[in-house]
């Protein structure tokens, strides 16, 4: 039996962040929607440092403190409850170190996982998405050739989130010549590399806490010993890291749409109209209701999804029915948030608008939600 009460500890953990949350990085997360797009803020790199976020992601061996599954979806749900930006600026750090925590050496291991670690407010970027190939993971134009002892890698990868920020880089590749899933592998590029230079930011509609911009290889020479995992295995790789991803996604999803859902409540008690607050009008309750009840099966499935990866179990049709939901609902409680607010959220500044853009990306992220649709319709 799954277990949807969480322990003291978590609670204690959920609690710790959801203050956090509420009184550092929402407030932030205006001023920063707001604002020309630039590198991740400075406050919230701080916070990744105060926090010791990145411990909670490296198991102790490694000097980290590693939580369980079901403990990281209560941390990135709050996070995502107080800008879903920054919570994705923490995955691309997360889908980072999950790479290495299934196909690293542990000579990689011990290289890599101190460079996240404090002193400093670190992270790691995850290079796979093209601007040409989309959800399309088996067809790169990024591409690297064998000279020597080491590999060649040329192309580019866009958007991708911390570009220019990140302490290394894991990029994935086609071998030149090769056009399918065989030919794919995944290599560990360290900031600094020659050959390795970044785009300008791009100017986003949403999640613009998150800064993304393109990253270029041109002619950039990786050593033998920083290929992830044997030549070729790089497919197999990115479907467990995104099996993982999508759990954590999903539980971001759920912290937005449960802040969208927060403010609409919150809006609906103080709005008064004919001598009576509009949330005792039952086209506002009953929309309401729906969510707050979507929402408590949303976080059900990210739930099930994570515990099943606690347990080593087969997960990946739950956590794409966790993604595929928690991202609806996401775009559906900042929609219906910006309906029953009206003017009040139709402007900006205003954290509603701010949500209603942030949700769209749910939809894209981490495969589409037509792509979660294919992979839960293919194990029927």
């Amino acid at each position: 039996m799954i277990s949807l009460e969480p322990s003291e500890k978590q609670i204690a953990l959920q609690e710790h962040f959801r203050r956090l949350a509420v009184k550092r990085l929402r407030p932030r997360s205006i001023l920063i929607d707001a604002a020309k797009p630039a590198g991740v803020d400075p406050d919230y790199r701080a916070l990744i440092a105060e926090e010791n976020l990145n411990a909670f992601l490296i198991p102790e061996e490694y000097g980290g403190k590693s939580l369980d599954w079901m403990s990281l979806a209560i941390l990135f749900e709050e996070l995502g409850a107080g800008c879903a930006g920054f919570a994705a600026v923490y995955a691309q750090t997360f889908h980072s170190i999950a790479a290495l925590l299934i196909g690293g050496s542990e000579e990689q291991k011990k290289r890599f996982f101190p460079l996240l670690l404090p002193p400093g407010g670190h992270m790691a970027s995850f290079c796979v998405t093209e601007e040409k190939s989309g959800s399309n993971t088996s067809s790169f134009s990024t591409v690297f050739s064998r000279k020597g002892r080491s590999f060649l890698l040329n192309g580019a990868k866009e958007p991708i989130i911390n570009a220019g920020q990140s302490r290394f880089y894991v990029v994935w590749a086609n071998e030149e010549g090769a056009r399918n899933r065989a030919g794919i592998s995944a290599f560990l590029i360290p900031a600094g590399t020659e050959g390795l230079d970044f785009g300008p930011y791009h100017d986003k509609p949403g999640f613009r806490a998150a800064p993304t911009a393109a990253v270029h290889f041109r002619n950039v020479r990786i050593p033998e010993g920083n290929m992830i995992g044997p030549a070729g295995s790089g497919y197999l790789l990115l479907m467990q890291i995104l099996d993982w991803g999508r759990a954590l996604g999903a539980a971001i999803a759920v912290g937005l749409a449960r802040t969208a859902i927060e403010e609409a409540v919150r809006f609906a008690k103080q709005r008064v109209i004919l001598k009576r607050p509009i949330i005792r009008n039952q086209s506002i309750a009953f929309m309401l209701a729906d969510l707050v009840t979507e929402l408590e099966a949303a976080r059900a499935l990210v739930w099930r999804a994570c515990r099943l990866i606690d347990l080593g179990k087969d997960h990946t049709v739950a956590s794409s029915m966790a993604k595929l939901y928690a991202g609806e609902l996401a775009v559906r409680a900042a929609t219906e948030g910006l309906l029953i607010l009206g003017q009040s959220g139709f402007k900006r500044p205003s954290l509603m608008d701010k949500l209603h853009r942030d949700a769209q990306a749910f939809r894209i992220a981490e495969g589409t939600s037509h792509v979660q649709k294919l992979i839960i319709a293919g194990q029927l």
